[in-house]
């Protein structure tokens, strides 16, 4: 049976922008799952994967306000555990009075349009986190134009993105995510919703050497793996295409976006919500 690390952080006094910054760190560095806790909240990894050294190294603790104190500590759990874990934190997400984001067990709202069933396990996206929040919102704004539409989702984790897209009107989405985890979650998600749209693969940006053009890509990773891929998504945007990026905060998008019109891609726009954001750029 497969274990994981379970990582227990406590934010004293508890700040959720605090917390949410040290989640984005943790999912730069193979962290999948989380919990919110009353004092911060739980962080979950491979075993094999677990380094106490790289958690010591977060920039994060180089960067904290003298007035707050993070203190951890580490748990081996079963498979089995998270899962039950994840279910007694786990509620529903609204955004924006549009889409409910739920899992199997809570009752469906008929009166939101979107519903996405999320039974995200390990993989990172559910929706709580700023960073996916603001790309569901992106879709939503960019339904009218997504409708018929290739769509590739970049770290596509739970599925989550490549979920919305397909309710969005996508005639296709294909998700790559480098962990095998994401890649059964991200199956198990779509069956769910009951898609047949939507095709994963396991691997990195390398895989789109394989692939045609898309005409929307959307990258919810992090600010280094945007810059050092970025190049890749350009190569494979469709004149008239849409690149749509998340997974960094408000000071990193000046370098985002001089790298995106570097390669000739038009700023569309931004959303931002906890110092996260989320931007949208346009290849005439």
């Amino acid at each position: 049976m497969k274990t994981f690390t379970e990582v227990t952080f406590h934010i004293s006094p508890f700040s959720e922008d605090i917390a949410d910054a040290l989640i984005g760190e943790l999912g730069s560095v193979r962290y999948d799952g989380f919990a919110y806790t009353e004092d911060g909240f739980k962080a979950y990894i491979g075993t094999p994967d677990f380094r106490e050294e790289v958690i010591n190294r977060l920039a994060l603790f180089q960067l904290l306000p003298e007035e707050y104190r993070i203190s951890w500590e580490k748990a081996e759990i079963a498979d089995q555990d998270w899962n039950k874990e994840w279910e007694e934190h786990f509620t529903p997400i609204v955004v924006k009075n549009q889409i409910l984001v739920r899992a199997g067990f809570h009752a469906p709202r008929p009166e939101i349009p979107y519903e996405i069933i999320i039974e995200p396990k390990m993989s990172f996206g559910t929706g709580h986190h700023s960073t996916t929040a603001l790309m569901l919102e992106m879709i939503l704004d960019s339904a009218a134009e997504i409708k018929g539409k290739e769509v590739l989702d970049m770290g596509c984790g739970t599925g989550i993105l490549s979920i919305m897209a397909a309710k969005a009107g996508a005639a296709h989405i294909t998700g790559i995510d480098i962990d095998e985890w994401s890649f059964h979650n991200a199956m198990e998600n779509i069956r769910n919703n009951g898609l047949e749209n939507i095709s994963i693969k396991i691997g990195d940006a390398g895989l789109l050497a394989e692939e045609k053009g898309f005409d929307f890509i959307l990258a919810n990773i992090n600010r280094n793996i945007l810059l050092e891929d970025m190049h890749h998504y350009i190569q494979h945007l469709t004149p008239g295409g849409y690149l749509i990026m998340s997974g960094f905060y408000t000071q990193d998008l000046p370098l985002i976006r001089q790298k995106a019109e570097g390669y000739g891609l038009r700023f569309q726009g931004e959303k931002t919500e906890n110092n996260w954001v989320a931007a949208s750029f346009y290849k005439q």
